[in-house]
């Protein structure tokens, strides 16, 4: 085994992800809701969430974690390719941390070692 080694987690490897249908399919099964119902619950949550953090609202989802607007703060660095200087101004983003719940089921899944040779 080299020295250089990549960690890939089983659950990776698949390429699993899920997405807004993943999420109404879910709510259907789990709940009893209808597509259309499971869809709009979904829309809801979205359109709540993105509301909350565009007015500089902190979301806790307990058990999950945090999400936080946090600024940027401008910075100035040399483009690799005309070597000149540019500065990048302060911008916004959302700072995510993750709650107990989720740190402990992200140590728990199973990780595999591949050389990268």
């Amino acid at each position: 085994m080299s020295e250089h080694t990549e960690f890939i987690s089983s659950f990776a490897q698949i390429e699993a992800y899920m997405d807004k249908n993943d999420l109404v399919e879910r709510l259907q099964a789990e709940m009893g809701y209808s597509a259309t119902e499971a869809s709009r619950i979904v829309d809801a949550l979205m359109e709540s969430l993105t509301e909350s953090l565009s007015s500089g609202d902190k979301i806790t989802l307990p058990g999950i974690g945090t999400m936080a607007v946090v600024d940027r703060p401008s910075r100035r660095e040399r483009h690799p390719q005309p070597g000149q200087e540019q500065e990048f101004l302060t911008r916004r983003k959302v700072k995510f941390s993750p709650g107990k719940r989720l740190k402990d089921a992200l140590m728990s899944l199973d990780f595999i070692t591949r050389d990268l040779e």
